[in-house]
């Protein structure tokens, strides 16, 4: 019953925070979607106490913010050197492989520091399933919209 609680809590606290901004496209709406559906999956698959949630979700919220940035500045880089790559030199070329490895580094770097700070509200065996769910989360989603794209071809 606490963990119900505990995950009505979640969602309706980030409901609120979510209609407190103001309205955006519709892909803002799919991404705040799937941003609840992952702190659902999360606090039941890592079974936070309320303890743990209240600390964590700061500072995971936090993270995935960053982290965002990080995918979002790599996949400009992706599409603006795609779309421009038999105009570019052999330099250019070089130069922008050494940028996209930068942003991998940054990443890792990110996920180093975040790393410590999961370890200052979460039990070290909660932190390292906490990579494992990132991945089922992920992997579930797929799923999912490939099921959904082959259900809007029938």
């Amino acid at each position: 019953m606490k963990k119900l609680i505990l995950l009505l809590l979640t969602i309706v606290t980030l409901s609120g925070a979510l209609t407190a901004q103001p309205e955006k496209k519709h892909s803002d709406d799919w991404i705040q979607k799937i941003k609840a559906e992952k702190v659902a999956f999360l606090t039941q698959k890592l079974e936070l106490t309320p303890g743990e949630a209240q600390k964590f979700w700061p500072v995971y919220n936090e993270f995935e913010e960053k982290r965002f940035e990080i995918h979002m500045k790599r996949r400009e880089m992706e599409r603006g050197t795609m779309d421009n790559l038999d105009g570019l030199t052999q330099e250019q070329l070089k130069e922008i492989t050494l940028d996209f490895i930068g942003l991998f580094q940054k990443e890792a770097d990110l996920m180093k520091t975040y790393n410590e700070k999961f370890f200052q509200v979460l039990p070290a065996k909660k932190v390292v399933m906490l990579y494992d769910m990132e991945n089922d989360f992920r992997s579930q989603m797929l799923k999912e919209y490939r099921d959904k794209q082959k259900e809007d071809h029938r």
